[in-house]
């Protein structure tokens, strides 16, 4: 099935168990969508998850194929199914949400997350979760209810605080499973770190990245969690 390539966000419920193809934005050919029973990229719901990788599209994969992100890289040089919970557009709130979740649920052996933007926020309508970015490209206009005074409390200090309470959300969740994290903080624009910290010189402004930049950072993070008692 041929997706929609001017659609810049994809609802979980309308990829449900369905394979995609669209170009990607430097046209070089058709790239490979394919989701699981809840929606998202990686291995069936029904195995034995090893592994969850959590994010925004850096970590869901825009413009490459499925075995051609990170967290299929990872996967293959872990030797672990996965499931990647990556999401175009979501936030640190998102982040922690569905890490709790899923944890709880697939007991992972490993978590690896790429946290993203901290100005990024989550709020909730009658229509459940809804994505909001502050420096909105303009993905999520068609949602309803956005609402100005997100934008008004978005500083460099509220973003902190706020990603600082989404990460002890997901220290705290993967500690309650004994799942063990390594996380990425290339985008949080923070200093902050402790000894799970691994950006492995990954950022990639304004674009996203290729298959060959996602397979370098996959390598160096799968020797970074090998020597790092995390595997």
């Amino acid at each position: 099935m041929n997706m929609d390539s001017s659609k810049k966000y994809w609802p979980l419920e309308d990829r449900i168990n369905k394979t995609f193809k669209t170009s990607g934005s430097d046209n070089s050919g058709l790239n490979t969508y394919t989701y699981n029973e809840i929606g998202y990229r990686g291995d069936s719901i029904h195995e034995k998850i090893n592994l969850l990788t959590v994010g925004c599209s850096h970590t869901e994969g825009i413009n490459v194929s499925d075995n051609e992100t990170w967290p299929f890289y990872l996967s293959n040089e872990l030797g672990y199914t996965h499931i990647n919970l990556g999401y175009t557009g979501r936030s640190n709130d998102y982040i922690s949400r569905v890490t709790s979740l899923y944890v709880r649920k697939f007991k992972p052996s490993i978590v690896a997350v790429m946290y993203t933007y901290p100005s990024r926020r989550e709020y909730w309508t009658k229509y459940g979760p809804q994505p909001y970015t502050v420096n909105s490209w303009g993905y999520f206009d068609d949602y309803p209810n956005h609402h100005s005074h997100i934008t008004e409390l978005s500083n460099e200090y509220n973003n902190h605080q706020n990603f600082l309470k989404n990460h002890l959300i997901v220290q705290l969740a993967c500690n309650a499973v004994g799942s063990k994290l390594v996380w990425n903080g290339s985008f949080i624009e923070s200093e902050y770190t402790d000894s799970k910290r691994f950006d492995g010189d990954y950022f990639i402004e304004e674009r996203h990245a290729t298959a060959e930049e996602n397979k370098e950072y996959s390598n160096k993070l799968t020797t970074f969690i090998k020597s790092s008692n995390i595997y």
